[in-house]
């Protein structure tokens, strides 16, 4: 009898098989799987149609499995995957044993975006004479942040027009959950880490930026007085980003395969069968992510770039937030498809990492904006605000709690725990994650993967307007490129202009600090530096004129 214990533990704890259900039902998965990657070495079809190829066949073996088991509710099915005495533990084994090439995949991926974001940053502001940076960033947090604004609108009045939260919501409680809203200077001086090795041990990309741009900014210092070391480094650091994306391009060789297991097991190990209660909410928050799609593909339309050949490129870095649910696992995949875009490092290296950190459109303005509209319709007692007032604070809470988000799975429910309790109704919390989180992973595919596009879109628009959509990318028409050409020359000497006036002003403030100088020797040193900002000013100008008119000769 202890025996037979012994051997059932080791059937189940070790080897999780422990029924013959879960046997059978592994060893058809198994083979699916032999089967696809044969398919797949046999035949020569694009890596789009791989992906999405695995995509359905996870997703039919996930469907049949719910069948099988009769599509049980929430309860129901957790409380099976404990109980290994359950008639349906057997999925539970499966899912273990399914989510293999998921889990190598995803952790494949993980391990190299702490690697190649610090490399990216680092590479990019190492490098003598590249300015525009933090502008770039500016512009990029700007996108990100009117993008969650408008979705959270969208989102929030689609939640009243159809009345979300109507017979849905249950009875307010006493949450203590609440996350005390953070100041904005706190939320600042946090991305800045305390231990240089514990933040490249986290899920926080902007630590790891903010690390890398120091070293960067401090290699291209140090390259005045040691500029052989310092190109050495450079050089270093160009090796270690070609070893980085080799090691990615291995691990996205069995992203079919982890697609595959990735819809299988969401499937599998969720409650589906719960869309017959909150159909409507799921609904509506699809609805909201195909908009958002949709948002971002008429601002690519708008920055006058191919939508065709955008998308082209876009599906991969989408399709993998999907099935991954983490933006971090898929920024690797983002940054290569921007450079595969023409796509300049510069901004390549910047707002890919930033937009798993802040401003997912999805994570934090359509899940703050159906929480609040299941809220709104939901319950009475929340009237009493003004519907303006209501939606005006909402608002304003969920850009906040959007500046500092960890682009992991589970992300929507700490913002909506965050923006409930921020707006004052934390008693509701309970409530509301009552009526979204049933079914919140499978509607986290579909928010992972419009937070993702968010951050391709930006990049891409922000890219157009700095001229920095290199020559021969696809996005734009060959007049295009030229356009791009001449708003990166036009903003290249702007920069060097603005430079070289701060470099003087700055010097006029140090030799103005000189204690044997009278009023007279002051006024010379302001007038001489006047007149060398002038032509300064003048040699700008002269610049742009010159590249005009050569730019005629050309084209006559």
């Amino acid at each position: 009898m202890i025996l037979n214990d012994n051997k059932n533990d080791i059937l189940r704890d070790f080897i999780a098989i422990s029924k013959w259900q879960s046997g059978v039902a592994i060893l058809i998965f198994i083979l699916l799987q032999i089967g696809f990657w044969v398919f797949l070495k046999k035949i020569k079809i694009a890596f789009m149609y791989r992906v999405i190829i695995g995509m359905l066949l996870g997703l039919a073996f996930g469907v049949v499995i719910q069948s099988i088991i009769g599509f049980p509710n929430k309860e129901t099915l957790e409380n099976s995957f404990k109980n290994s005495e359950s008639d349906l533990y057997w999925v539970n084994e499966l899912n273990i044993w399914s989510g293999f090439f998921k889990n190598i995949f995803i952790r494949g991926v993980l391990l190299l975006t702490i690697p190649i974001v610090f490399i990216a940053i680092f590479k990019i502001t190492a490098k003598p004479g590249e300015t525009g940076l933090a502008r770039i960033t500016a512009k990029g947090i700007a996108i990100l942040l009117i993008n969650v604004a408008v979705m959270f609108s969208i989102t929030f009045f689609l939640g009243l027009a159809t009345k979300v939260g109507q017979g849905v919501l249950g009875d307010p409680g006493e949450s203590t959950r609440v996350k005390d809203n953070v100041p904005l200077p706190e939320i600042i001086w946090e991305y800045l880490p305390q231990n240089f090795f514990s933040a490249l041990v986290q899920n926080s990309i902007i630590p790891v930026m903010v690390i890398a741009a120091l070293a960067g900014m401090s290699v291209k210092i140090l390259s005045k007085r040691n500029k052989v070391e310092m190109e050495a480094i450079v050089k270093g650091a160009d090796t270690a980003w070609k070893i980085t994306s080799s090691m990615l391009s291995t691990f996205m060789k069995i992203m079919p395969l982890a697609v595959m297991s990735m819809l299988s097991t969401s499937i599998t190990s969720r409650p589906i069968g719960e869309l017959a209660n909150i159909g409507k909410v799921i609904g509506i928050g699809y609805l909201a992510i195909a908009i958002a799609i949709a948002w971002l593909t008429l601002q690519i339309f708008l920055s006058r770039i191919k939508i065709g050949s955008w998308w082209k490129e876009a599906w991969r870095p989408l399709i993998q937030g999907f099935a991954t649910q983490s933006s971090n696992a898929t920024l690797p995949v983002s940054m290569e498809t921007l450079t595969k875009m023409k796509v300049n490092e510069k901004v390549v290296s910047s707002i890919p990492p930033i937009s798993t950190t802040m401003g997912l459109i999805a994570c934090a303005g359509i899940q703050s904006g159906l929480a609040t509209s299941i809220l709104w319709t939901g319950s009475d007692t929340v009237h009493s605000m003004g519907l303006f007032t209501f939606f005006i604070t909402s608002l304003f809470v969920t850009i906040v709690a959007s500046l500092g988000i960890a682009g992991v799975p589970g992300t929507a429910s700490v913002v909506t725990i965050g923006v409930i309790g921020g707006i004052g109704f934390g008693e509701f919390i309970d409530a509301v994650l009552n009526v979204i989180a049933p079914l919140d992973g499978l509607f986290d595919m579909g928010r992972t993967g419009a937070n993702v596009l968010a951050g391709v879109s930006t990049a891409t628009i922000v890219a157009k307007s700095e001229g920095l959509i290199e020559e021969g990318s696809n996005l734009l028409t060959t007049k295009g490129i030229e356009q791009q050409k001449t708003l990166l020359f036009f903003k290249t000497i702007k920069d060097d202009k603005v430079n070289k006036v701060r470099l003087l002003k700055k010097e006029l403030s140090k030799d103005l600090k000189q204690k044997d100088l009278n009023n007279e020797d002051k006024s010379k040193m302001r007038y001489d530096t006047l007149q060398k900002i002038k032509s300064v000013k003048i040699d700008y100008i002269e610049k742009k004129k010159e590249y005009m008119n050569q730019k005629k000769v050309s084209e006559s």
